[in-house]
């Protein structure tokens, strides 16, 4: 049975499915259609038990906030009114209405509230960083402009925003003006309005008060949704909160109380939480000014004060924008507004497992990024190494990277933008013995184990203890997703080599053929200039030991050089597997999905602890339980620290991005030596060809010929020599096992060649290397067959080709 003034359960299409909340004054009720699937949010006017309780004030507040959401109130972040068909519908509702005062439509907002979101138990320390710039925005667009229309909230807190989908996100919205008011000049009021926890003291102790009540609840909201907690002294009762948020200066920001009764002023954000210390000091300035004791003084600033960046000033002074006249400058509004602008570069030090943040500008220069990075980790500027997330659209950090567009908005909250690692580090990514950051508020309860918290306290610790468990877990999945992406870059720079691998070896290769090409032509032109007699058997002699000599000499040389170019591309390709088999390490597999710390069973240990400590059930071992659970996570980030798998990834990828280092150094010694050989290859032909001509010229009608010294002339005039100089003598890097002394041993020249295994031991791999880049080119043992060569390596015949080309541009 229906009671009186009760909803219906059914009304036309339109179906009541749940009670979405209450107030002192009214009740939400969720309605949905069922042909349409709309969803609307009716307040009614809260129906009391007895209804003489029913005064003409309350009936004016009802009327006030439905007048003002409907005709007056059009903000985003404000909700709004839904135009509700059919009228009927409304008709049928306003029957069950008390006193007949009209009922509100809303839009429905199925996120929730604020509250809700700050009672979840990973938001115990604050919300994350993105969630906080979310809540601001809102806040600050929402008073503002019911600031512009003279009308102040007064009611301002977490239940009163409430969550709207947009998309994949959330977006806060204000609701519930049932206290809002229309403020004129005198701002007169002496009424207790809104919820004590949130309201300004001015509205407890003044008569008069104006819209800056409002600037406190945001500075109240401000700060609980970046630690958890509320400001100032939150279980106190009201006169002792009076009391000493009245002694409080301008600059001090919270107050606490400890398990002795001692009271700490502080002006500082706490340590614990989940925002960046940029846009954590930049907050600290705005709360100032919200948390200003002083109602006139409060969220404006002097109109001629400075303050020195970084310096706690005793007064609330900041720099303001220019306003003729007045002696002071709201800046409540506009401050906030340029903290939310600034971009902060979030980094990640692998190195010390630390977190990085600066301000960046489109002036900033990476040169400044790495000074500050230094400047905290100690990383020698040159040494520090940036590794871009897949998030980031750049593949890599250049020379003309700007860190302002390697800031990411929407980066999902908890992961940094830029990791950074030590690019001289040889023993590990991540530093061995990384001392844990445990908050003080633990360490001072581990210190005297035995003593029973204040509830106040012991909401503290548990809130606190769950923080560094959960925030050990967040870190150590960093370091994996850090770990794998430094793999990832590292793979991809070995990948990028391929091309150049395959280039190398086309061009060895091509060389090879044109030496054996050189020596056909040699071997041809001495049968047909022997068979016809022509040239004088003394000079044709030596010319033919010359060629011979010259060509033994190159050819050997390029041999080795190819025999450099297969030691090199199978110790790409074995760098390039050993790269990619990392990446597949049972470690980086679905990392974010694991409870390495158990933090779902510390969950429940927080709320158990938290129910008992609302029932007041507290005694001298409540707190031993999370305890517990904070000694459990320091054994077991021990032992992940220190996993055997955990150490042998690192070193695997270190050693892989060493071995690839040493393959590019020779690498670019042997494309250096290709070029030379090939121009080398080219002048020997050049000069055979020039030889032979002048040898024909030489020759008179009766086969004399006209030198008288039995030697042949180049184009000099000098004795020809050995032309091409031992590419042992010219690279030791190339140096045969004799020269070395020690058969396989690593090779270093005292000029700073590099070392390179060339007679290490290579496990022989199925090749990686696609499109005939690498494997088309590979020689078989004891050399190239002529023929065969002739007849199916295309590379030959181009290289023959560059030969001539550079044979006629010589000749010209």
């Amino acid at each position: 049975m229906i009671k009186p003034f009760e909803d219906p359960p059914l009304i036309g299409e339109w179906c009541r499915e749940k009670r979405l909340g209450n107030g002192g004054f009214g009740v939400v009720t969720l309605w949905r259609n069922k042909q349409t699937q709309q969803a609307v949010a009716i307040k009614k006017f809260h129906i009391l038990q007895d209804r003489s309780e029913i005064t003409d004030k309350h009936c004016e507040r009802w009327r006030n906030e439905v007048k003002l959401m409907t005709e007056t109130v059009q903000n985003d972040h404000i909700v709004r009114t839904v135009d509700v068909q059919p009228r009927a519908f409304i008709e049928e509702l306003l029957r069950s209405s008390a006193n007949g005062l009209p009922v509100l439509c809303m839009e429905y907002c199925e996120g929730g509230d604020l509250r809700r979101v700050l009672n979840r138990v990973e938001n115990c320390s604050g919300l994350r960083e993105q969630d906080v710039r979310d809540v601001l925005r809102s806040l600050r667009s929402a008073i503002a402009y019911l600031h512009s229309l003279k009308i102040t909230h007064r009611d301002i807190k977490p239940e009163n925003l409430v969550l709207k989908q947009h998309g994949d996100r959330f977006i806060y919205k204000l609701t519930d003006l049932g206290y809002a008011k229309a403020l004129d000049k005198q701002s007169l009021n002496a009424s207790l309005v809104g919820t004590v926890e949130y309201i300004a003291p001015d509205l407890i102790y003044c008569d008069r008060y104006n819209c800056s009540v409002d600037y406190w609840s945001m500075g109240v909201i401000g700060f609980e949704i970046v630690t958890g907690v509320r400001p100032f002294i939150p279980h106190a009762p009201i006169t002792r909160w009076m009391m000493h948020v009245q002694q409080k200066k301008s600059a001090d920001i919270a107050i606490t109380e400890d398990n002795r009764e001692n009271y700490t002023y502080h002006t500082e954000i706490f340590a614990e939480n989940h925002i960046s210390t940029c846009l954590r000091k930049q907050l600290e300035r705005w709360l100032m000014l919200a948390l200003e004791w002083n109602p006139k003084q409060r969220g404006y600033v002097p109109y001629s004060a400075t303050v020195a960046e970084g310096t706690p000033p005793k007064s609330v002074t900041f720099a303001e924008d220019s306003r003729p006249g007045g002696s002071t400058v709201l800046k409540i509004f506009s401050l906030l507004d340029q903290i939310l602008e600034k971009r902060i570069l979030v980094l990640f030090s692998l190195h010390d497992c630390r977190w990085i943040d600066l301000e960046v500008t489109p002036d900033t220069s990476m040169a400044a990024v790495r000074e500050h990075v230094y400047q905290l980790t100690g990383i020698p500027v040159d040494e520090i190494e940036f590794i871009l997330p897949l998030e980031q659209k750049q593949p890599r950090v250049g020379a003309d990277t700007r860190p302002y567009d390697l800031y990411l908005p929407e980066l999902q909250s908890g992961k940094p933008m830029v990791y950074v690692a030590h690019r001289a580090s040889r023993e590990s990514i991540v530093q061995r013995d990384l001392k844990p950051r445990i908050p003080k508020s633990i360490t001072d309860v581990f210190q005297n184990i035995k003593v029973k918290l204040k509830p106040h306290m012991l909401r503290q610790f548990i809130a606190n203890a769950y923080y560094f468990i959960a925030n050990e877990q967040r870190l150590y999945v960093l370091l994996l997703d850090g770990v794998r992406n430094y793999g990832l870059a590292l793979n991809d720079a070995i990948a990028r080599r391929k091309e150049e691998i395959g280039r190398m070896n086309k061009v060895v290769y091509g060389i090879v053929g044109g030496v054996e090409y050189h020596k056909l032509t040699v071997s041809h032109t001495r049968d047909a200039l022997n068979a016809g007699k022509r040239i004088p058997s003394a000079s044709f002699e030596t010319a033919s030991h010359q060629w011979e000599e010259k060509c033994s000499r190159v050819e050997a040389n390029v041999r080795k050089l190819a025999e450099m170019a297969d030691k090199i591309s199978k110790r790409y390709e074995s760098v390039l597997k050993r790269s990619r088999d990392a990446l597949r390490h049972a470690l980086l597999q679905e990392y974010e999905q694991q409870d390495y710390f158990g933090l779902k069973t510390v969950e429940g240990r927080y709320e158990q602890t938290r129910a008992r400590i609302l029932e007041k059930i507290t005694n001298e071992k409540s707190h031993m339980d999370m305890s517990q659970a904070v000694y459990e996570c320091l054994k077991r980030r021990d032992v992940l620290l220190r996993d055997a798998g955990f150490l042998e990834l690192q070193r695997q990828l270190l050693d892989v991005r060493h071995e690839m280092q040493e393959i590019e150094k020779v690498l670019e010694k042997v494309v250096e030596l290709t070029e030379k050989y090939k121009r080398e290859l080219a002048r020997l032909t050049l000069e055979h060809q020039d030889e032979v001509w002048k040898m024909l010229s030489s020759v008179d009608a009766n086969g004399q010929a006209v030198t008288t010294n039995g030697t042949l002339s180049n184009g000099g005039g000098t004795p020809h020599g050995p032309c091409i100089a031992d590419i042992d003598d010219m690279v030791p890097v190339f140096a045969s096992a004799k020269t070395r002394g020690i058969a396989g041993s690593s090779i270093a020249s005292s000029n700073g060649t590099p070392k390179f295994l060339l007679g290490g031991p290579m496990t022989p791999l199925p090749s990686t290397v696609t499109n005939g880049s690498i494997e088309g080119h590979h020689r078989e043992e004891g050399g190239p067959n002529v023929d065969e060569l002739i007849a199916a390596n295309e590379t030959l015949i181009m290289t023959t080709n560059d030969l001539l080309s550079d044979s006629l541009l010589i000749l010209k």
